[in-house]
């Protein structure tokens, strides 16, 4: 079954919508009321909001281009931790440290921005660190000038932008 174009638009906007709703608490039923749908079709919505944003098993770490960035999700909240094997020097299991990980609901919104910061080929993962570490470093130069109190999220208001160079062109040792 193929779906007309003006059916898919109005699908993938109803399913924006549900996941925005979704998002501020609503039941499964209070979005069908508000949507005028039943809640069968808002359940199939969020089935498939989360199967698009599911990470297939087969996927590298290349950084997707921004067209695919809808079927990128972050990794796993669960700690990763490797097979106790012995030490060479004791002889006795040792274990692979865990790495806490993050898991982030998806929403449009956020998969939105998060096409806009790899549309240039940053994978998923440099580009949140880049952000949460301009965004912290920023909050911490406010609390530390006592712009604000410390309990405080820091408005920020302006950005600096350093021109672009293009990297000079090779030149041809002869």
């Amino acid at each position: 079954m193929t779906t007309a174009p003006e059916d898919a638009d109005a699908l993938a906007k109803r399913r924006a919508t549900v996941a925005q709703l979704r998002a501020t608490g609503l039941s499964l039923r209070e979005i069908a009321a508000e949507l005028g749908t039943t809640k069968d079709a808002v359940y199939r919505d969020t089935q498939a909001l989360s199967r698009d944003t599911a990470t297939p098993p087969d996927q590298d770490c290349r950084a997707p281009v921004a067209p695919d960035i809808l079927a990128v999700a972050l990794p796993a909240a669960t700690p990763q931790s490797g097979p106790a094997t012995p030490s060479r020097d004791t002889a006795t299991p040792t274990a692979t440290p865990a790495v806490p990980t993050l898991t982030v609901p998806l929403d449009p919104a956020l998969l939105a921005d998060l096409a806009t910061l790899t549309r240039n080929g940053t994978s998923p993962q440099a580009a949140i660190r880049r952000a949460l570490a301009y965004v912290a470093g920023t909050y911490r130069q406010a609390w530390e000038a006592g712009v604000y109190p410390r309990d405080t999220n820091p408005v920020i208001e302006r950005h600096s932008y350093v021109p672009y160079r293009p990297p000079a062109p090779e030149q041809a040792h002869t």
